[in-house]
């Protein structure tokens, strides 16, 4: 009886040092709250401390997705029905994305780090952690989106844990109105450094007809506004010989008889554009002349987009 009492004293004695690892855990963010407006792409730090004076331990810390389903959809919100990608990451090449159980599977998906035996009674490791807004396609419809992220540690291993605390992390961007324009080739696609197209008639002949694509990317709706160098003729390369065309955009037809310094209205629309722009197929075709002016003719027109909301 004696033996079986010491052997039961020995086996509490040893419970209650196993609990003296990490005590009083703790978890705190170097910042909870984040303007992704201005920079898009920032890392921040969580910090891990605790009481290691007589043992230290093992930790992991997982994010959830705030109101979106899963990591794959991790996302801004405005409103009920407008997002803006955006995730976390544990690495700076935005490879491993942080994630919450149940899908996390390895420590790919979380924050992890140990705090070393007996390193004192304020024994600290700072975890860093990276964020990324998707700005493939800044337009948005215009409006501020947010998001409340909470990071939650762990102590322990992702086969044996126990939860220890959590804290909220904000999230918010504000997307400003925009309106873009881009001129392409007929066919081709939105790109907002292609914005000269050149239309070559060759031999000129009445009738001729050339065409291309002027696409608009807009969150708040657009105006487009058209001018035309030579108020919609082209004009001889060095004498005052004209020789006159018409403009259609988008299905509308161009009066740029009187642009040069006023510029004309061509279209108006509200909302946002589709994801590729709203595509206005454009095309010129030579109207009737009668002088026989030898040489080269040109003209410039130049297209303003603005937001229209």
């Amino acid at each position: 009886m004696i033996k079986l009492a010491l052997g039961i004293l020995l086996l509490a004695s040893m419970a209650h040092a196993d609990n003296d690892d990490c005590r009083q855990m703790q978890l705190q963010a170097q910042q909870t709250a984040f303007d992704l407006t201005i920079n898009p792409n920032i890392t921040s730090n969580l910090i891990v401390k605790a009481d290691t004076r007589v043992k230290g331990c093992s930790f992991f810390i997982t994010f959830d997705y705030g109101l979106s389903a899963n990591y794959a959809s991790r996302s801004l919100k405005y409103g009920l029905v407008y997002a803006w990608p955006f995730n976390m990451y544990k690495d700076s090449g935005n490879t491993q994305v942080l994630k919450n159980f149940p899908q996390v599977n390895d420590y790919n998906d979380v924050l992890n780090g140990s705090l070393p035996d007996k390193a004192g009674s304020d024994t600290q490791v700072t975890v860093p952690y990276w964020v990324t807004v998707d700005m493939s396609s800044p337009w948005r419809q215009q409006g501020t989106y947010s998001e409340w992220i909470t990071a939650t540690l762990y102590r322990g291993t992702l086969s044996s844990y126990q939860y220890v605390s959590s804290v909220q992390l904000a999230f918010y961007m504000n997307a400003p109105k925009r309106a873009d324009v881009s001129v392409v080739p007929s066919g081709g696609s939105f790109n907002i450094a292609d914005v000269t197209e050149t239309l070559d008639f060759g031999e000129l002949a009445v009738g001729t007809a050339r065409s291309c694509d002027v696409i608009v990317k807009y969150n708040a709706g657009y105006v487009l506004y058209a001018s035309s160098q030579n108020n919609g003729r082209m004009k001889h390369e060095t004498t005052t010989s004209y020789i006159p065309y018409s403009i259609s955009i988008g299905g509308t037809s161009v009066n740029l008889a009187s642009s040069a310094n006023s510029p004309v209205q061509v279209k108006r629309e509200l909302g946002s554009s589709p994801s590729s722009g709203k595509i206005l197929p454009t095309t010129v075709t030579i109207g009737n002349y009668t002088q026989d002016q030898a040489g080269n003719f040109s003209d410039i027109i130049t297209l303003t987009v603005q937001s229209a909301e």
